[in-house]
């Protein structure tokens, strides 16, 4: 749940001496980072206030879900839909770099924005003291939400999702928005309804996902689940076959 995080964050959290590593791998790797549209940056603003103000936007809910699912994040039954193309959130956590070939057990709260880079002997003192330098070690940048970050970790896998992620670059404004050459944003793939479960594919198949995560693998639709207007979760689609599979 959200209050078990030790930190709330509405944005991604990251040492100013990483900004120069990403500003020129992003220009040696002719990355496409687009800036931000003025409309998406008002309401990403907008959503950064009530993160900080109440952790999850008003119009939203955090719901456990049955059959060991997890959490998700829903649509208010009475809250007004969420048009396609607008911001949800930024997808919030520290940024760090890792060397490539690390493994990892956080990859489930976890994005890579940037991947095969080296480090100069500087950088490398100052990122890495775990391995000796070598010139041709790649590492890659790692935005990670398990100790840190926001409702944004909580929006499940689905093969079928109404939210997709966008990087982004946010420029400067006079919005309250601190400038980053790159940052992962969720926006509405699809008109949301009231009440639909928010969802985003992380992977290919059902079976990658959820069997990373030690779950039976569930194809979630934003209708498998609802919220009704007193804010009860009720699980409409499935609901038969599923309990047959678990007896």
């Amino acid at each position: 749940m959200m209050k078990d995080m030790k930190h709330q964050i509405s944005r991604p959290v990251i040492d100013s001496r990483l900004l120069g590593i990403i500003r020129r791998e992003i220009k040696k790797q002719d990355i496409p980072v687009a800036p931000l549209s003025k409309r998406k940056l008002v309401e990403m603003a907008e959503t950064v206030k009530e993160i900080e103000a109440r952790e999850i936007p008003k119009h939203l809910i955090l719901k456990k879900l049955s059959h060991g699912l997890g959490h998700g994040i829903f649509l208010r039954a009475d809250a007004e839909p969420i048009l396609k193309g607008r911001v949800i959130a930024s997808y919030g956590g520290l940024i760090t770099v890792v060397a490539q070939n690390e493994r990892d057990d956080n990859g489930d709260y976890a994005f890579a924005p940037l991947e095969h880079f080296c480090l100069t002997k500087e950088e490398h003192a100052l990122w890495d003291r775990k391995y000796p330098y070598h010139p041709r070690r790649q590492y890659a940048l790692k935005l990670d939400a398990l100790k840190k970050g926001n409702f944004t970790r909580f929006i499940n896998h689905s093969v079928k999702p109404n939210v997709y992620a966008d990087m982004v670059k946010i420029p400067a404004n006079n919005l309250g928005l601190d400038p980053a050459p790159i940052e992962i944003v969720y926006l509405a793939q699809k008109t949301i309804q009231p009440g639909e479960q928010l969802l985003i594919c992380y992977e290919a198949g059902e079976k990658s996902y959820w069997n990373a995560s030690g779950i039976k693998p569930f194809p979630m639709t934003p209708r498998t689940f609802r919220v009704d207007s007193k804010g009860k979760l009720i699980h409409l689609a499935n609901r038969c076959k599923l309990c047959d599979n678990r007896r």
